[in-house]
């Protein structure tokens, strides 16, 4: 739960509740409990990490990235580096045209070609979503929460391609990115210099 904070920032119970696959009302036992600790602070809608719960989480990922392989990590991060510079254009093209005017979406064809693109992505994908699991149990949740995106962009629900508030493929991309980052001992730095930071 608290690394779901750190991702997002400022979590609502809602979207947790969404993001890890649990009963809401568990998940506010949960929300009140980190709280009581003071790992966590109500802001606005939902929570966010206090001083003590960026520590709290820090120690927590040097502990998950001691106990990963970090065989398996290395080639889960390249391959998904394989990806990220085409999840980025998709991105980019779905937002402007041209690299230059933004997308006011009245090209049906320009878009569809850009969503037919997101969702052969997304099939490539699925066999590094499914081996997540094997890195560390927690990240089984990207394959389903990656699914559920594609199944909403399939009903025509376009804001899970990129909206910052919903679990759209640009929020669980950069998540992704972090998570394999951290595991992998990496920082957002080295990724910036490399040219694959989203």
């Amino acid at each position: 739960m608290l690394r779901l904070v750190g991702l997002k920032g400022r979590v609502a119970p809602e979207m947790a509740a969404h993001s890890l696959g649990v009963d809401r009302d568990r998940l506010d036992v949960v929300f009140l409990e980190l709280v009581e600790r003071g790992l966590c602070t109500h802001s606005g809608s939902g929570l966010r990490l206090t001083p003590d719960g960026h520590r709290r989480l820090s120690t927590l990922l040097a502990e998950e990235r001691m106990n990963s392989d970090q065989a398996v990590a290395g080639r889960l991060y390249r391959e998904f580096c394989g990806f990220n510079g085409e999840l980025k254009q998709i991105i980019t093209d779905w937002q402007l045209r041209d690299h230059a005017s933004p997308n006011d979406h009245t090209d049906t064809a320009y878009d569809q070609a850009v969503l037919d693109r997101l969702r052969d992505l997304h099939e490539t994908v699925k066999p590094l979503l499914d081996r997540l699991g094997d890195l560390a149990p927690r990240l089984r949740r990207y394959a389903p929460r990656f699914g559920e995106a594609r199944a909403r962009l399939a009903e025509g629900d376009h804001t899970f391609i990129a909206s910052i508030s919903k679990d759209s493929f640009h929020t669980l991309w950069f998540e992704l990115h972090e998570d394999l980052l951290s595991i992998t001992g990496g920082s957002r730095e080295c990724e910036v210099a490399a040219g694959r930071a989203l």
